[in-house]
């Protein structure tokens, strides 16, 4: 009877979980949580912690001029009793060139670009935190799901067994395996509740809540090595991630600073408007003028000295971003193989727990003619129980890989 029940209930198992695999749609909490995240940081920075110093950004520049205005003033007077004096007033503005407009003007552009990357950046740290943390939970928390259900199928054996032992029908040493399973699902719960509260932990200092919510799945995307290394969508969604962009936009500004060096751009030109007076006892003569000047540039403007300083940076920054690109590509490719892996194992589990139905049932035919086949048909009914637990846990993992899938290739929450 006991066999035929455990049929039935792995039976079941197995249509439940022998359909096409889908993740679900996207809930609107998650989206919520990273802009409470955000709004957090936010609150602890105008709190005083300087978490991000956003007084840079606050910084400004002129549009045409390259400094301060200054004021030149100058009187010369005769060495004799002639009363021949001399006056002038000057203000000098230090514009830029017109090179140097359009190049701090597309450099303002790169800037506000790079502005936007750091943002989205700190949307995917934190993204990246949320994830870990509600997903570590979730799996903690279906592993001990499980481990309470095969603790409630051990209660019931013991029930029976017990009475079987104090009546004389079964050795007492059945008893003793039966403890013996108690103990290891303790010592497993003990790990799995640590794991719990450290996620929970996290998902409090994130958000500030101490509620993980239930909705957690995030929308489903094909993303497989397959498809990766014929369409190359890895090469375009890699480009977009803020990492990489965030360093691309750098190489930029750099590029763009050093060719308005070389062009001699960075020279400002000046402006002087003159007020000058020449007088005696006998005239007095009051001029106004306009000058400029222009510096000229004959080759390079740089030294060689600066020139390979900014070699220098450039290889850096080429070798930092191509570092980058080939992380985040091999760590992306990485967890595609693992999602395919993981659904080879959702096939061979689905196998295996129909193998462990049957050999079960075998086993308790004969359960009851000896010591020896008794502790055989207990460890096959805990390695089924097993099979079942890793059965379901495969899918949560494949739901926690796809979100490190979107992770790693930069998406946000």
């Amino acid at each position: 009877m006991f066999a035929i029940k455990f049929s039935i209930k792995l039976c079941i198992l197995i249509v439940l979980t022998s359909g096409t695999y889908s993740f679900a749609t996207p809930s609107n909490e998650l989206s919520k949580l990273l802009e409470i995240s955000r709004n957090r940081l936010n609150v602890t920075q105008l709190n005083g912690t300087p978490l991000n110093d956003g007084r840079a950004f606050e910084l400004t520049s002129s549009t045409w001029l390259t400094g301060l205005p200054s004021i030149s003033l100058s009187y010369l007077g005769s060495l004799d009793n002639s009363n021949i004096y001399e006056q002038e007033v000057s203000l000098n503005l230090p514009i830029k060139s017109f090179g140097l407009h359009n190049s701090d003007k597309r450099l303002k552009k790169l800037t506000l670009e790079l502005e936007g990357q750091q943002v989205a950046l700190q949307k995917l740290y934190l993204s990246g935190l949320l994830r870990q943390s509600i997903w570590d939970y979730r799996i903690a928390s279906v592993k001990i799901k499980q481990l309470n259900r095969k603790a409630k199928l051990l209660d019931k054996l013991y029930v029976q067994h017990k009475q079987l032992s104090d009546a004389g029908e079964l050795p007492k040493v059945n008893i003793l395996l039966l403890e013996r399973e108690y103990v290891d699902i303790d010592l497993d719960q003990i790990v799995l509740k640590q794991q719990q509260s450290e996620a929970l932990s996290l998902f409090n200092s994130v958000t500030g809540l101490s509620v993980i919510p239930q909705k957690i799945n995030e929308q489903y995307r094909e993303i497989t090595e397959a498809n990766l290394s014929i369409h190359h969508g890895i090469n375009d969604a890699l480009i977009q991630h803020p990492l990489w962009q965030i360093q691309s936009l750098r190489q930029q500004q750099q590029l763009l600073i050093i060719k308005s060096q070389q062009a001699g751009e960075q020279d400002s030109w000046t402006l002087s408007l003159t007020a000058k007076e020449t007088a005696d006892d006998q005239f007095n003569d009051q001029q106004l003028g306009l000058g400029i000047s222009i510096p000229i540039s004959l080759g390079s403007a740089l030294s060689q000295s600066e020139l390979s300083i900014w070699q220098k940076d450039h290889q850096e920054q080429s070798l930092n971003s191509e570092r980058t690109y080939l992380e985040l590509k091999t760590q992306t490719e990485k967890l595609a193989m693992k999602q395919q892996n993981l659904r080879k194992q959702q096939l061979l589990l689905q196998r295996g727990v129909s193998l462990s139905r049957t050999i079960t049932e075998d086993l308790a035919k004969v359960k009851d003619q000896s010591q020896i086949s008794y502790e055989i048909w207990l460890r096959r009914y805990m390695d089924a129980l097993d099979t079942e637990s890793r059965l379901l846990l495969n899918q949560i993992t494949q739901q926690q890989l796809h979100s490190q899938q979107l992770q790693a290739l930069g998406i946000s929450l």
